[in-house]
C-alpha cells in the first residue's frame, strides 16, 4: 500500500485537516452568510498546507507514484 499511498503522516493529516475544515465552512454555510470570512479561510487553509506540504518535504523526494504498466499517455 505504501507504493500506491505515497506521502509522510503530516501530509495525509493535511489532507483531514482540509477536509474538516471544508465540512464545517459547508455545514455551517458560512459561504452565503459571511463571504469574506469564508475566502480568508480558504486562502488561509490553501496557503497553511502548501506550505507544510513544501516545508516536510526534501527536494528531490518521490511525492507522486510512478505510472502503472497498463497507463497510456496516448
Amino acid at each position: 500500500m505504501s507504493h500506491i499511498f505515497l506521502g509522510k503522516p503530516i501530509h495525509w493529516l493535511v489532507v483531514a485537516i482540509i477536509m474538516g475544515v471544508l465540512a464545517w465552512l459547508g455545514f455551517g454555510l458560512v459561504q452565503t452568510r459571511d463571504y469574506s470570512f469564508f475566502l480568508f479561510i480558504l486562502v488561509a487553509v490553501t496557503v497553511g498546507s502548501v506550505g507544510v506540504i513544501m516545508l516536510t518535504t526534501r527536494k528531490g523526494e518521490q511525492v507522486t507514484r510512478e505510472p502503472f504498466e497498463d497507463d497510456s499517455a496516448g
